[in-house]
């Protein structure tokens, strides 16, 4: 394994926001490179090949998202434990608006792409999925699967929304109204 260093952590910032930003196919190593200010020739003491710069994205991004939902599960109640969770969209609601949701649009990307980080296209969106699940598990909903699709779609759907229509106001609107649905239930 590499040694951690600043041109490591540098590479990985400037790779996460170029994914994010232009997509994984769209984004080559001398772009990472010449974003991040590490030469060239550098970027493969450190990562092979993209592939493995995107496996190191997909862990980070799985990270963050599980550092979130650790913090939502200090909440008591599972209800408002997924309210937390409908909190953060507000908070990037820009961002979700400039580039689409860092989880979904790279999971989807991935899903259509041949190669050995196909299978990781699902992580990204499972950690999710499954922390919401347990969620209205632990609220007694027999259909918790069912409710669970239909939340993280109601996510996913507002960030491409959003993006398509770079408004963040979509955001907003769809986190209440998501808000309104979770408490009829």
């Amino acid at each position: 394994m590499p040694r951690t260093s600043d041109k490591r952590e540098r590479l990985l910032r400037s790779a996460d926001r170029l994914i994010l930003s232009k997509g994984f196919r769209q984004t080559t190593l001398a772009d990472i490179a010449e974003d991040s200010r590490v030469p060239l020739g550098n970027v493969y003491y450190y990562f092979k090949t993209k592939d493995d710069i995107c496996k190191s994205i997909i862990d980070i991004r799985i990270n963050a998202i599980r550092q979130l939902l650790e913090q939502c599960s200090e909440a008591d109640d599972p209800q408002d434990r997924l309210r937390c969770l409908l909190d953060y969209p507000l908070t990037v609601r820009r961002e979700l608006s400039e580039n689409g949701c860092p989880l979904g649009t790279l999971s989807y990307e991935l899903s259509h792409y041949e190669g050995a980080l196909n299978p990781s296209s699902t992580d990204l969106i499972a950690v999710v999925l499954d922390w919401v699940q347990e969620q209205f598990e632990a609220m007694g909903k027999p259909d918790a699967r069912a409710l669970a699709l239909q939340l993280v779609s109601n996510l996913q759907g507002m960030s491409l929304i959003a993006n398509a229509l770079k408004d963040p106001e979509v955001v907003k609107t769809m986190v209440n109204r998501t808000r309104e649905w979770l408490d009829t239930l």
